[in-house]
């Protein structure tokens, strides 16, 4: 009998620590891996609005991807250790940028919900990489339809898709109220150099929505050098810079030209188009380098744009980029709409070019052309020196268009050769029948140089008016 209730006792303790080890596993709380959240990366800035001393970050960007910047959510595989939030998340996130001292911004971890994933998230995540597939696609069309506009309709219109893209709604709020001040200062500058931009980009048959990506590069500042040393408007190294034909050495730097720059710019697009066929990678690769974006495609083997970050090392700058861009030429394009009231833009740049033969120093320059030395300077930033370059062929200079035909003038006098008759400024008088057209077409000049030189402001004439008359033509080239 002792021996039977030993054994009933010994069984009893058997089945109740059964029943405990059963107890304890099904309250088990083990996160599954596929759950977790990375952590912060607060280290990176978004560079977005570069400092025009040396392209470093300005204070108070807003981070990027893994810190203040929400990320696109992910197809299951994509990227081990990522939680796939859905679209009404990443939607949410994206519309309201995280507070500074908020879990992300501080470099903390968010904590999920410590369950399994299920079926129905799994398909949200699948859902939302065709959603990222289909907004590439849609940015495409968009671009392609422009692109194929005659020119005096050659403009983007963003699909209404292609606008609600979580990113692009988060840089719309970032430039609109984060850094406004400094896009605001950014759009003004836009003023002096978009309407060349646009006619140059009409010119080689692209919208001139992409001129925006100048203000993503330099903030339309010419003399920014970022430190690997791409410089000027379209921040350019100096191997793609001469690649299409722009000149650098110790005179001159024509990365900085505006006008020069932005012709080698479109070019350098259109050719990036024609090796990927497709422009939001055009664009990347513009900002990143081919080679960067071929090895990342090639790391990657990236389906959609967003997926191409997972396994390479392509950084968070290029990869939004793209969607930058789009934000941006929205609110340039229609200001008030995002809040940019009272934008005092810049006044276009307005010039004529002259010929400078051999080495002249600007502050003789700007003396002959009665222009401030400063002016002179603005209006030539790709020279490196206080004088244009040496050499048996003419230097082109820009002199504000109401002072090229004074500085002909002088210099003209200033160089008298053999001929008598050459370089003297002579008065005509008017007669009747006579008009500024058949006066200039007479003595060789043009109508403006005509009317900049006798400081006129219509084209009427009264009989009798005196006119002066610079002789030999001011052999100018008109902008």
């Amino acid at each position: 009998m002792r021996a039977f209730s030993v054994i009933f006792a010994l069984l009893l303790a058997i089945t109740g620590s059964l029943g405990c080890s059963s107890n304890v596993r099904s309250y088990s709380r083990r996160a599954p891996v596929a759950a977790q959240v990375p952590q912060t990366n607060t280290a990176t800035k978004d560079p977005v609005f570069l400092a025009a001393a040396g392209g470093t970050p300005a204070a108070g960007d807003a981070g990027t991807d893994d810190g203040n910047f929400p990320r696109e959510s992910r197809s299951a595989g994509n990227e081990p250790g990522a939680v796939d939030r859905g679209a009404g998340a990443g939607a949410t996130v994206a519309a309201t940028p995280p507070e500074a001292n908020s879990p992300i911004a501080d470099g903390g971890t968010l904590t999920p919900e410590e369950k399994p994933p299920t079926p129905e998230s799994s398909q949200a995540a699948i859902d939302q990489s065709a959603t990222s597939d289909r907004w590439t696609d849609l940015l495409e069309q968009d671009l392609d339809t422009a692109v194929g506009q005659p020119p005096e309709r050659r403009r983007i219109q963003f699909s209404p898709q292609v606008i609600d893209h979580p990113k692009v709604r988060f840089f719309i709020q970032y430039y609109s109220s984060t850094v406004k001040s400094s896009f605001k200062e950014a759009l003004a500058r836009s003023g002096e150099y978009m309407p060349m931009i646009a006619k140059v980009l009409n010119q080689e048959g692209l919208p001139q929505e992409l001129g925006y990506l100048a203000l993503i590069e330099s903030e339309f500042i010419v003399n920014t050098k970022s430190p690997n040393g791409a410089v000027g408007l379209w921040q350019m190294i100096a191997s793609t810079a001469r690649k299409y034909g722009l000149r650098i050495d110790s005179w001159v730097d024509e990365r900085r030209d505006p006008v020069k720059s932005t012709r080698a710019a479109a070019a350098y697009l259109k050719d990036l188009h024609d090796y990927y066929g497709r422009w939001f990678l055009a664009t990347a690769a513009y900002n990143a380098g081919p080679g960067n974006i071929d090895k990342a495609l090639r790391q990657s083997k990236a389906k959609d744009f967003w997926s191409i970050k997972a396994t390479s090392q392509l950084s968070d700058e290029t990869r939004d980029f793209v969607p930058k861009f789009v934000a941006i030429s929205l609110i340039a394009t229609h200001p008030h709409k995002y809040g940019f009231h009272e934008v005092r833009y810049n006044p276009p740049m307005d010039y004529e070019e002259v010929e400078v033969r051999g080495k002249m120093n600007l502050t003789a320059l700007a003396k002959l052309s009665e222009t401030a030395l400063p002016v002179i300077r603005a209006l030539n930033p790709a020279l490196l020196r206080d004088s244009t370059p040496p050499g048996a062929k003419g230097y082109r200079i820009k002199l504000p268009a109401d002072k090229a035909a004074i500085f002909l003038a002088q210099q003209k006098n200033n160089h008298q050769d053999h001929n008598p008759l050459r370089g003297r400024i002579l008065t005509h008088e008017v007669r009747k029948g006579e008009t500024l057209f058949s006066i200039a077409r007479f003595y060789g000049l043009t109508v403006r140089a005509l009317m900049n030189f006798n400081g006129l402001t219509s084209s009427q004439l009264r009989i009798g008016q005196k006119l002066k008359i610079v002789l030999e033509g001011l052999g100018r080239t008109l902008r």
